[in-house]
């Protein structure tokens, strides 16, 4: 308690129960290693006016290449060549393909730039447009959302983990996508309702997932995702 009661400064991955903030009355900074921060923001936090600073930008190599990497599993049907090594399996190219990226952030500019090298037609959506890089070929706001929806082999949802990004793919968007593309979910775990989800996998409106994030964490041992052959459960 006495520690506790001194501390100016706390650096936290995990978001502090209020039990524990409460039981700092110097703490007057508090940093998390995310770029959203909207979970730290608890009733004591904001009461007390303490300042709360995110990392924004850090990810931008890790969450790309880690959306490439989902990109190929899912274009190259890796999980089920793993598990049977001679199925008669029908992978795709992935040169030529839509990439749709919803979340033109710091980790979607990357990851446009090293899909445009790798020969794909990139489209984006971005709260705010200024201007159009070179490595996206086409930009919009939230009313683009549909049609980038219509027109992807691969979307992937790089969005911050805020209330406007809840249930942001209702069964309208997930029924707009091609029966043959894949969504992969990088963002926050609550933009897409996982019931809906696991209706849209198991009756065929896509072709499959790859999921980083969930509403609850850990993904509970009852989830129906755990048993779909077509999803990518990533920790």
């Amino acid at each position: 308690e006495r520690q506790l009661a001194n501390i100016d400064v706390a650096f936290t991955e995990a978001p502090l129960p209020e039990s524990l903030t409460t039981r700092m009355p110097s703490l007057k900074w508090l940093h998390v290693t995310r770029g959203g921060v909207s979970a730290y923001l608890t009733p004591d936090v904001k009461a007390r006016a303490i300042q709360v600073t995110g990392s924004k930008g850090i990810h931008g190599v890790v969450f790309s290449e880690f959306a490439l990497a989902c990109i190929f599993a899912l274009a190259k049907k890796l999980p089920d060549c793993f598990d049977a090594q001679w199925k008669n399996l029908q992978p795709m190219e992935v040169e030529g393909r839509t990439l749709g990226i919803v979340g033109l952030g710091t980790a979607g500019s990357q990851l446009a730039r090293k899909a445009k090298a790798l020969g794909m037609r990139v489209v984006a959506v971005k709260r705010t447009v200024t201007g159009r890089p070179d490595y996206v070929d086409e930009l919009g706001e939230p009313d683009f959302l549909p049609r980038l929806l219509t027109e992807s082999d691969f979307v992937v949802l790089l969005l911050a983990s805020v209330p406007s990004t809840v249930n942001i793919l209702r069964e309208q968007e997930l029924r707009s996508m091609k029966p043959s593309a894949y969504l992969i979910n990088l963002t926050g775990g609550r933009a897409v309702d996982e019931r809906l989800l696991v209706r849209a996998l198991k009756e065929g409106w896509i072709a499959g997932a790859a999921l980083d994030a969930f509403a609850r964490q850990p993904l509970p041992v009852e989830s129906e995702l755990w048993h779909l052959s077509n999803v990518i459960l990533t920790p």
